[in-house]
């Protein structure tokens, strides 16, 4: 049976907050999903070639037909990433630019339900807010209606890299003043973020409310 709901996620952190909050929405729709990590895919961005306009088949070689494929047989998507430099991330742009295959005449993803997922470090730094807008006006000019957009504050680089606290370019004075010491108690997890996760769960379950009313028609 082919997916009635994909998760993407373009972190490409081992289990990151991204890759559990979508997570989270694919589990509470109780339909079959798939969850794409796309660090584990090859996808180029889009080039412009044009090869796709007569049959909405990207002409690139790589990992995105195989993506492209699932997408195009589920009725729901939810789109995760996150925003280094203040923009959303390569993994995810690349994929969002590469749906252009999609649009030609037939406007393959029209009609299809979204959701958004943005983990940034937050605590007052910029992108969460960018990114997820950016994510969000991609899917809708795909045609898609987008249900809802998941923020999650996340952690920086800094907090696990070993100079979080000598660094002169480290995020950790930005985000904690004066005590940049890294303790347990300042990473944050997208389960911890109680309204953030009730929204995850009410929006799996839309998804399922509204693709029920789909295929009954």
């Amino acid at each position: 049976m082919k997916p009635q709901v994909i998760g993407i996620s373009g972190s490409p952190i081992k289990n990151s907050n991204t890759d559990r909050a979508v997570q989270a929405v694919l589990n509470h729709t109780g339909l079959e999903t798939e969850f794409i990590k796309l660090s584990k895919y090859k996808v180029q961005p889009c080039i412009a070639c044009l090869g796709c306009t007569k049959d909405n088949i990207c002409k690139v070689k790589d990992d995105f037909q195989e993506i492209a494929e699932k997408v195009k047989h589920a009725g729901a998507i939810v789109v995760g990433g996150y925003p280094p430099y203040g923009t959303v991330d390569a993994f995810t742009k690349a994929f969002l630019e590469r749906l252009f295959s999609l649009r030609h005449q037939n406007g393959l993803n029209r009609g299809k339900l979204a959701v958004t997922v943005v983990t940034a470090i937050g605590r007052g730094a910029p992108g969460l807010d960018e990114a997820s807008a950016q994510i969000s006006l991609a899917l809708t000019m795909e045609g898609m209606e987008v249900l809802g957009q998941l923020k999650v504050v996340g952690n920086p680089e800094c907090m696990v890299c070993g100079f979080g606290q000598s660094c002169s370019m480290s995020a950790l004075p930005w985000i904690f003043k004066d005590d940049t010491t890294v303790t347990p108690e300042k990473f944050c997890q997208v389960e911890d973020q109680k309204e953030t996760w009730q929204q995850a769960e009410k929006l799996g379950k839309e998804i399922t409310e509204r693709l029920k009313k789909v295929y009954l028609r």
